[in-house]
């Protein structure tokens, strides 16, 4: 059997994930929502290895995903705030 490669939807493009992210993220504080991020890219990294996704590209991929929810957040308070 011949070599493969995996192409998965980069997670910082998958709206719904990131925005239901950044809203949970804005209705916790301090620790709980250090608890929540921490428990969700826990769940994203075994997702990731179980699809074959290598340990360095899967960080790579949690740390797109959460530049892309603090921009949603930032974005999200910006327009709250006009």
């Amino acid at each position: 059997m011949g070599e493969s490669n995996i192409i998965a939807f980069p997670l910082h493009r998958r709206r719904k994930l990131v925005e239901g992210i950044a809203r949970v993220l804005e209705s916790k504080d301090g620790e709980d929502a250090n608890a929540f991020w921490r428990s969700t890219v826990k769940t994203i990294l075994v997702q990731l290895s179980e699809s074959g996704i290598g340990p360095g590209l899967a960080e790579q991929e949690i740390g797109m995903l959460l530049r892309s929810v603090l921009r949603d957040i930032a974005t999200r308070s910006a327009k709250l705030a006009r």
